[in-house]
Order: structure tokens, then sequence, then C-alpha cells
């Protein structure tokens, strides 16, 4: 019989054993958890806003073609979004805080609606910010399009449709709803701004949209319960 207890004993060490490291992760993660805090890392929108697929946490980062820091942030972004799951949507929107800032809104825009944003987007940066050329007229842009397949009239054509300036519009309203200040500016599920707060890194602000993101996965999966 004290054979058989000293056997019971080593079945049940194992388990104990487990079970306390489970704790112990679980306490690491809330603990390192705790280290993003509203107010201070990130800010709850007094009113949700509506997400483009519903059924999908949403990360929209509001930019700009000619904000310096947009540019920097995107080779931050460029590899972070292949890292995230299948039920995370990431959306760009250009936000027009100047006037100057609006034919490059609308140049996303016809991008998008051609098909050509993988292309252009990282080569419109590039030239703005690189090879400092100018940007800001419906005819620089026109001949920057040219040189990516794109007939210039054409592209006047679509800078000047309807469609696309209602997008243009869409988007702005959308950073007012939101009570943008500036950009870059990411927004996660509608519900939080990323606070971009400066001597923050933009590694950090990544952190904390991947700290939200599970904020929302684990509250949808509550909710589904």
């Amino acid at each position: 019989m004290k054979s058989q207890g000293i056997l019971m004993k080593n079945k049940i060490n194992p388990i104990l054993n487990f079970g306390l490291i489970t704790l112990f992760t679980m306490v690491s993660a809330l603990v390192q958890a705790d280290t993003f805090n509203e107010g201070v890392d990130y800010t709850r929108l007094p009113q949700p806003g509506k997400v483009e697929q519903p059924g999908k946490i949403e990360v929209r980062e509001f930019f700009s073609f000619a904000c310096p820091h947009c540019f920097t942030l995107e080779g931050y972004t460029k590899d972070w979004k292949k890292t995230l799951a299948d039920d995370v949507n990431f959306v760009m929107t250009p936000a027009a805080f100047r006037k100057d800032w609006e034919p490059l809104a609308r140049a996303y825009y016809i991008a998008e609606s051609l098909d050509k944003l993988d292309t252009i987007k990282p080569k419109l940066f590039e030239t703005i910010h690189v090879k400092k050329k100018p940007m800001d007229t419906e005819e620089n842009l026109a001949t920057f399009f040219a040189d990516y397949g794109v007939n210039e009239a054409d592209f006047k054509k679509l800078y000047n449709s309807f469609s696309i300036r209602v997008k243009e519009k869409q988007g702005m309203a959308l950073a007012k709803a939101y009570q943008l200040r500036g950009v870059p500016a990411m927004v996660v599920n509608g519900k939080y701004m990323v606070n971009s707060q400066t001597g923050k890194t933009y590694d950090h602000l990544l952190k904390v949209a991947n700290f939200l993101i599970e904020k929302e996965r684990a509250a949808g999966a509550t909710a589904a319960k």
C-alpha cells in the first residue's frame, strides 16, 4: 500500500506542476497587458464608428502621403500587416487635414480603383519624401501616374469624378467623427485610438494595436458564449 501511495504521489506532481506553469503564464500575460493603459497608451472613443467588414477586427490607419511620420510608419506596417490573423482587416484612409493634401487623398483612391495601389503607394511615398518632388497638384500627379501606365486623360477624368470626390470627403468625415487632430492615427475596431505621443516609438504604437486587437478578440469570444 505504501508503494502505491508513492506512485500516486508521482502521478499527481506533474499535474500540479503543469497547473502552476499555466497559472504563472496567465499571470505574466496579464502583467504584460497591464503595461498598456487606457488614457495613456490608447483612448476609448466616445462614439464607436462602423467598421468596413463586420465580423472582423478592423485596424484603420489615417494618413497622408505628405506626412513624413506616415512615410516612416509605412516602413513598419509593411511587415507588421503580414503578421495579422485572418480575422483582422487593415484599412488605410487618407485624411486631407490641409487643402494641399486633397490631391494626394484623391490619388490614393484613384490607385485603389485601378488596382494599382500596391505599386503606386510606396512609389508615391518615395517620390515625395526621398526624391523630394512636389506631388500636390492634379498636373504633377497625372504625370506621375503616367509612369505607371495610366493615361493622363484617364487620370484627370477619375481625379474629377464624383465617386473619387465622395470617397475623399467620406474619409475626412470619418476622421472628424473620430475627432482626430492629425496623422498618422490608428483606430482599432472603431472603438479605440492608439495614442501616438511624442517620445513613443512606432514599435510601441504597433504593440498597443496588437494589444487592442487581442482585447477585441477576447471580447468577441466572450460575447459568443
